[in-house]
């Protein structure tokens, strides 16, 4: 009898324990969140001319839907003077993630330079990419945002603002700027690999899958917007 009342007693605190960490988790996102509105408000505005643009380019890969093989792509962002229209053309063209990712992404790129783009049009496409090609906005949305930083830094000649041609990200990117995991990146690492162009593969800290280095190619992990960008970028 007494060892049936521990181990039930165990397993209440187990639930409690772990929907202590759900509720923690939650509150912790939404306070990332409101928190990152606040800081985007009080920064300053970034403001270009009518004739300014300035435009930032990486290579990213995803998942053709056909075959279920690995694509390469060109993901380019541009900046423009504007009223903080968010332009996205990125397959699926529609899908509500890409959106909201590419809305993170901007958050996040104005936190880390502490700007505010409301009078700022950016425009994301992709390039060199077939209809069939699946790039969901999460595994996209951390080199969205590491591009709109570049793009930032060059309007203000500051900083390192070059976008390192040799190198693929796949993660996904918070409001608040933590790089998140995304799927497949084991097929999408082989793609890269394959393509024989690229000597670093970035992805998230918390990305469970174990990568190898292989000769020409490493792997490198950030945890944060601010650590990608420091991977990705030069002077």
């Amino acid at each position: 009898m007494s060892t049936m009342t521990t181990s039930k007693s165990r397993s209440g605190k187990n639930l409690l324990l772990s929907t202590f960490i759900a509720i923690s988790f939650v509150l912790g996102t939404l306070l990332g969140a409101v928190l990152a509105s606040i800081w985007i408000e009080g920064a300053p505005l970034l403001q270009l001319s009518p004739e300014e643009a300035y435009t930032r380019s990486i290579t990213i890969v995803g998942i053709d839907k056909t075959t279920g093989e690995g694509r390469l792509a060109v993901l380019k962002v541009e900046l423009r003077n504007g009223s903080g229209h968010l332009s996205i053309s990125v397959p699926p063209y529609e899908n509500e993630d890409t959106q909201r990712a590419a809305v993170n992404a901007k958050k996040a790129a104005e936190i880390l330079t502490n700007k505010d783009l409301s009078q700022v049009d950016i425009t994301i496409t992709v390039e060199n990419i077939s209809p069939e090609t699946l790039i969901t906005g999460p595994s996209s949305s951390a080199a969205m945002a590491v591009l709109m930083v570049a793009a930032i830094r060059a309007s203000e000649n500051s900083g390192p603002n070059a976008v390192r041609q040799d190198v693929v990200v796949s993660a996904s990117v918070s409001s608040t700027g933590v790089l998140e995991p995304v799927g497949e990146i084991i097929k999408k690492y082989q793609t890269v690999r394959e393509a024989g162009e690229y000597s670093l593969f970035v992805i998230a800290a918390t990305q469970l899958e174990h990568l190898h280095d292989y000769p020409g190619i490493s792997v490198e992990r950030a945890r944060n917007l601010d650590q990608l960008a420091k991977l990705v970028l030069e002077q």
